[in-house]
C-alpha cells in the first residue's frame, strides 16, 4: 500500500497542470515587483494601481496578469477533460471564469488611485466599473471553485484532506476579510489587499493540486489505494 501511494503521489508530481497552475498562481501575484519596479505606487496605492496607464513598468504586470490567467484556463481544460465528476468539473468552471475575469481585469485601464478626491466621477467610468466587476466576480468565482472541491472531499469520505484543505484556505480567507473589515487605515488596507491576492495565489494552487487528487484519471492517495493494492 506504501509503494501504491508514493506511485500515486510520484503521477500527481510528473503531472503538467499542476506545475503550470503553480506558476500560474505565481505571477498571479507579482505585487513584491511593485516594491522594486514602482515603488511609490507600492507603498501608498492598491495593487491594481500597478497596472494603471502612464505608471512605470505597468505592461510588465498586465502581462504577468494575462499569462497567469492563460495558463490557468490551459490547465482548466486540461482537468476538464481528464475527469467526468460533476462537482469537480464545476470547481474547474468556477476557476476557468476566474482566470478569465482577471484577464480582463487586467487589461481593463484602471486610472484612479482609489482616493475619494480623485475619483469624483467613477461611476460614470464604463472601464472603472468593469474592471471592479471583474475583480469582484473573480473572486466568488474562485471561493466556489474551494467550496466545490470541499464538497467533492466530502462526499468521496477523504474527510482528513477535506479539513486539511478547508481549515487552511477558508481561516486565511476568513481572517483576512475580518481585517479588512475592521480596519480602515489606508496603508493597512493595501497590506491587507497584497495578503489576499497572495492568499488567492496560495488557493490556485490548492485547488490545482486536490482537482488532481480527486480526478479519476489518477488513484486517490488514502482510501482506494487499499483496494488497489488488493
Amino acid at each position: 500500500m506504501l509503494k501504491t501511494n508514493n506511485n500515486n503521489r510520484w503521477r500527481i508530481l510528473k503531472s503538467p497542470a499542476l506545475w503550470i497552475g503553480i506558476v500560474a498562481a505565481f505571477l498571479y501575484s507579482s505585487w513584491p515587483l511593485g516594491y522594486l519596479l514602482n515603488p511609490a505606487v507600492a507603498h501608498h496605492a492598491f495593487a491594481s494601481q500597478l497596472e494603471a496607464s502612464g505608471q512605470p513598468y505597468n505592461w510588465l504586470f498586465i502581462s504577468l496578469d494575462v499569462v497567469s490567467g492563460f495558463a490557468l484556463l490551459m490547465v482548466g481544460i486540461t482537468q476538464w477533460i481528464r475527469t467526468k465528476h460533476l462537482a469537480i468539473r464545476l470547481s474547474i468552471l468556477s476557476y476557468s471564469l476566474f482566470a478569465i475575469l482577471i484577464m480582463v481585469a487586467a487589461l481593463v485601464p484602471f486610472n484612479c488611485d482609489s482616493m475619494p478626491t480623485k475619483c469624483t466621477d467613477v461611476i460614470h467610468s464604463p472601464l472603472f466599473v468593469i474592471h471592479g466587476l471583474t475583480s469582484i466576480v473573480s473572486i466568488v468565482a474562485l471561493f466556489s471553485c474551494i467550496f466545490l472541491i470541499i464538497l467533492s472531499l466530502f462526499t468521496r469520505k477523504r474527510l482528513r484532506n477535506m479539513w486539511l484543505f478547508a481549515a487552511t484556505i477558508l481561516t486565511a480567507w476568513g481572517v483576512n476579510g475580518i481585517v479588512a473589515i475592521e480596519d480602515y487605515h489606508r496603508v493597512v488596507e493595501i497590506i491587507v489587499q497584497y495578503i489576499f491576492i497572495t492568499i488567492c495565489s496560495v488557493s490556485i494552487i490548492f485547488a490545482v493540486v486536490f482537482i488532481e487528487y480527486l480526478s479519476k484519471e489518477i488513484v486517490p492517495l488514502s482510501n482506494d489505494s487499499t483496494n488497489v493494492s488488493q
